[in-house]
């Protein structure tokens, strides 16, 4: 009879152990598969990387970003000033500083009739009347691909930016177009202004009854 009872606690014991480590089991393969899913993602988050990715591959390189923002910001104004040295055309010229360092300059969000159109000279001679014998400061926007420092300039006023820019008096009358395409500061809107109000007087190349932008003469008359 005790050798019974001896058997039935041994058997006990052991169903008791054999649940016990089933139990283990279980809680191990639970805890294995949360943890596994633990470094995944549901699909809407999948979808949601996904889209970001995209953008991402969307986006221009470093150059192209600051091409494209090129003029947007305000960048200093030349602590130097400067005098005519050389002059091309209505929007293109050479300066000089104290020191007789040298600057090649554009005019910033302007195009001058070139000097085979209508108003080509009479564009240049103007800029010449506007900044020949003038101390001038330049606001650097960016360089082109010729290494111009394509500018807004000022007249100086005892080392201080007059409120005109050249780039705006060579619009007002009648001497430039605003270059819409590479116009995107804000001071282009005020020249937008200016150049409606001299085509509204007629000032300059606006008397012509059907004045050609620069931009579409260029590409109709190529250099050879």
């Amino acid at each position: 009879m005790a050798a019974k009872r001896k058997t039935s606690r041994k058997k006990g014991r052991s169903a008791t152990r054999f649940g016990l480590e089933i139990l283990a089991i279980c809680i191990l393969l639970v805890v294995s598969a949360y943890v596994g899913d633990w470094g995944k993602s549901s699909p809407q988050q999948k979808a949601a990387a996904s889209k970001v990715e995209k953008k991402e591959s969307r986006r221009p390189p470093e150059k192209a970003v600051q091409a494209a923002s090129a003029g947007k910001s305000r960048p200093a104004l030349d602590k130097n000033e400067y005098v005519l040295s050389h002059l091309s055309d209505g929007d293109s010229f050479e300066l000089e500083d104290s020191r007789k360092r040298k600057v090649k300059v554009r005019l910033y969000g302007v195009d001058a009739p070139e000097g085979g159109q209508n108003f080509g000279n009479a564009s240049r001679n103007n800029l010449r009347k506007l900044i020949k014998g003038r101390k001038l400061l330049i606001r650097t926007m960016y360089k082109d691909q010729y290494q111009r420092s394509v500018a807004i300039v000022y007249l100086s006023q005892d080392g201080k930016a007059d409120e005109l820019s050249i780039n705006q008096r060579q619009v007002q009358s009648g001497m430039a177009w605003v270059y819409d395409s590479y116009c995107t500061s804000a001071v282009c809107n005020t020249w937008k202004l200016e150049e409606a109000m001299a085509q509204k007087q007629r000032l300059g190349l606006w008397s012509d009854a059907e004045p050609t932008p620069p931009w579409q003469w260029r590409r109709a008359n190529p250099r050879k």
